[in-house]
């Protein structure tokens, strides 16, 4: 084994003092703690994953209520929509436990996306003028989803029957739509079905089929594509903050809670359309001839 000294980097043409320095420059490069990016991506995956949530990032200074807290999420996709599942804290009854909105802020990750950054009184970043903004650094909010409680009031007289949404995108330069604005796309108003998480008896999920061409103007939700995203649960009026957020590993909220203090998220997930696998032609045939079968032991027989 070589010494220091035997060592002298000829073989890559490093001189020894040279190569010195860069061994102590690694060194200290490793004990200084590299700084944290300014916009990070927490979770990525593709159709079927399911995102994990922080059941603590609800702050404890905030009123206790299992229908704030975001447990996980599941996406996945087929050729034409997106299917996006969000669980909530398990004990959560979102029949009659409250009114909450949840949405879903959506983004192409590129700080030049022209999404919405604003933290005005007018949008505050997003569609239902929630105080929920995207970093610049990750291009600002570019699509929207927003869901709510239908087919009651949220009671325990007049629980939800299910859940509606609403789609919308934000004008972009090279974008059909308006620049600087947010168009909504659609309305769901219900049919969207809650149910209750695996062995607990209170619906605390809610299913979303969203159909992939809403968004379009900005997002060409094709095979390969990847966006960046948030879920958020919040207030049902006025400018109130997101009491919780699925990417965002610690409390949206730190301290004294206030309501109405604008979230920019830092923090998001990401995930990828994945392919719709098509019909093997083998599989084709094979559907093929079962059927010629099928369809020969039906005929009556001739004499």
């Amino acid at each position: 084994m070589k010494t220091w000294k035997q060592f002298n980097g000829s073989a890559v043409g490093i001189t020894p003092s040279t190569l010195k320095y860069v061994c102590i420059l690694s060194v200290l490069a490793l004990a200084i703690p590299s700084a944290k990016c300014a916009d990070t991506i927490n979770q990525a995956g593709t159709s079927g994953t399911t995102y994990t949530g922080n059941d603590n990032a609800v702050a404890s200074s905030l009123p206790a209520n299992p229908g704030r807290d975001i447990s996980s999420a599941t996406i996945a996709n087929d050729a034409n929509n997106l299917y996006i599942t969000l669980n909530l804290d398990p004990s959560a009854n979102i029949a009659s436990g409250g009114s909450y909105n949840y949405i879903i802020g959506i983004t192409t990750g590129n700080p030049s996306a022209g999404g919405d950054t604003s933290a005005n009184a007018t949008t505050h970043g997003n569609a239902y003028g929630r105080a929920i903004s995207f970093d610049s650094g990750f291009g600002g909010m570019t699509d929207f989803i927003g869901f709510y409680g239908a087919g009651g009031s949220g009671t325990t007289g007049s629980p939800f029957t299910s859940f509606g949404f609403n789609d919308y995108v934000f004008g972009t330069p090279g974008s059909t739509n308006t620049a600087g604005a947010w168009k909504k796309i659609e309305t769901v108003a219900s049919g969207e079905p809650i149910s209750a998480q695996p062995g607990y008896s209170t619906p605390s999920s809610i299913t979303l089929t969203v159909p992939m061409s809403d968004f379009a103007a900005n997002l060409a939700l094709t095979p390969g594509t990847t966006f960046d995203f948030d879920i958020y649960s919040t207030g049902t009026s006025g400018n109130q903050t997101a009491y919780d957020s699925l990417a965002n590993p610690g409390p949206t909220q730190t301290g004294t809670y206030n309501g109405t203090a604008q979230y920019n998220a830092t923090i998001l997930d990401q995930y990828t359309i994945a392919q719709v696998p098509e019909p093997s032609v083998t599989s084709l045939v094979v559907i093929g001839l079962g059927c010629i079968l099928g369809w020969r032991r039906r005929q009556p027989a001739t004499v």
